[in-house]
C-alpha cells in the first residue's frame, strides 16, 4: 500500500511541474508587462516546478533525496498556489477585483 501511494505522489508532482512549466512558459512572453512582485512570483513558480519535478523523479525511482525533498515542493506549491491566484497570475474566471477575497 505505501508503494502505491508514494508513486501516486511522485507522479502528482511530475503532473504538477509540468502544468506548471507550461504555466511560467505562456507569462515570460509577457514578462515585461507584470511588476517587480509578479515577475519574482513568477520565476518562484518556475523553480518550484523543477523542485517538483526533481523530487517527483528521485521519489520515483525511490531515491532517499526524493523522500526529503517532496514534503518541500508540496509545501512551496501550497504557499504560492494562493498568491499566484490572489495576484491574477493563475488562469481563472473570477473577475480581476475579486481574486483575493476569493482566494
Amino acid at each position: 500500500m505505501r508503494a502505491i501511494v508514494v508513486r501516486l505522489l511522485a507522479s502528482l508532482l511530475i503532473a504538477e511541474s509540468m502544468f506548471g512549466g507550461l504555466r511560467v512558459a505562456g507569462l515570460l512572453s509577457r514578462l515585461p508587462g507584470y511588476d517587480a512582485v509578479a515577475v519574482a512570483l513568477i520565476v518562484a513558480r518556475g523553480l518550484l516546478g523543477a523542485l517538483q519535478f526533481m523530487s517527483g523523479w528521485l521519489l520515483a525511482n525511490r531515491r532517499p533525496q526524493g523522500f526529503a525533498l517532496a514534503p518541500w515542493a508540496f509545501v512551496g506549491g501550497a504557499i504560492l498556489t494562493p498568491l499566484d491566484v490572489g495576484l491574477g497570475l493563475a488562469p481563472t474566471d473570477v473577475y480581476p477585483w475579486l481574486c483575493w477575497p476569493v482566494t
